[in-house]
């Protein structure tokens, strides 16, 4: 295999911008991942105990609208994350099932087993507009999951294994598929980088040779840049990162640390929506294009 040449990063403090408490009370307990239709949030709360793999029956997802309003979309999940919207369904990985519920009423569409496959299904993002792609943490792996009628699931076969593997998004322009990795063995060696989905191999390749602890991903509306967020410790020192994708450079957009900056989205306006998981907060922040 050929070697892969990873590029140089700075990381350096880039502009600053003040936080934004989204929701008006304190309703959530451990709030993983959140989507938008622009219209509302829809948060995916593991629920009390913040335990990301018990199936314990008391996750939740949230319906917030832009007042900070929220009602409850769905409930008896386990342990929600990877909240993903794709034709009006909001999807999300739930231990070792990917669910589907109707935005608009909360109805299970969806309820696709994965197990025993893995035990930490994690982010999901679409590939095209029956297709998801969704991470398994525990096992370093990525599935493809076709839906339709009969709905299946099939590994993603690449080489070089990515550490934890978490975020994903996927660009429909440079058929890129870019992963970002919480690393393993409870030590910040998650990695940040792209697999070609037109490769006929399929092999991760690394944008930059800094390491964290990463967990959500997403790309700018120009798809010159990735947003990352790495929760750098289990305490409130979380970072958002803007990686230029030719460059390499990696520079820290926020000033005010984040407790726990798990898998947010970006907005219609580039907003970046961040669940802060550790103290139970969606905090909005402004990035400049």
């Amino acid at each position: 295999m050929k070697r892969i040449p990873i590029m140089a990063f700075v990381l350096m403090a880039g502009q600053t911008f003040a936080q934004q408490r989204l929701n008006n009370a304190s309703f959530m307990h451990a709030p993983e991942s959140v989507a938008t239709d622009n219209n509302s949030y829809y948060i995916a709360d593991i629920g009390e105990g913040a335990n990301p793999t018990k199936k314990d029956g008391n996750g939740i997802i949230f319906r917030m609208n832009k007042k900070g309003d929220h009602q409850v979309l769905a409930t008896g999940l386990d342990a929600p994350k990877g909240a993903f919207i794709l034709h009006h369904t909001l999807f999300v990985a739930d231990i070792d099932k990917v669910k589907g519920y109707d935005i608009t009423s909360g109805a299970q569409l969806y309820n696709i087993d994965l197990a025993p496959a893995t035990a930490f299904l994690n982010d999901i993002a679409a590939i095209n507009d029956s297709t998801l792609v969704v991470s398994a943490t525990d096992v370093n792996k990525l599935f493809l999951v076709h839906l339709g009628k009969n709905p299946r699931a099939e590994e993603l076969v690449y080489t070089n294994p990515i550490k934890g593997t978490n975020g994903v998004v996927f660009d429909a322009r440079s058929k890129k598929l870019y992963v970002c990795g919480f690393g393993s063995d409870n030590t910040p060696s998650g990695q940040i980088g792209y697999i070609d989905m037109n490769a006929a191999q399929k092999v991760f390749t690394p944008l930059t040779n800094r390491l964290g602890y990463y967990d959500g991903i997403a790309l700018t509306d120009h798809h010159t840049q990735l947003i990352i967020s790495d929760w750098v410790a289990f305490e409130k020192k979380g970072v958002l990162l803007k990686l230029d994708l030719a460059s390499g450079r990696v520079i820290t957009l926020n000033e005010e640390l984040i407790a726990g900056p798990a898998d947010f989205t970006l907005d219609a306006a580039g907003n970046a929506i961040v669940p802060a998981m550790l103290e139970a907060n969606v905090l909005k922040y402004t990035i400049s294009k």
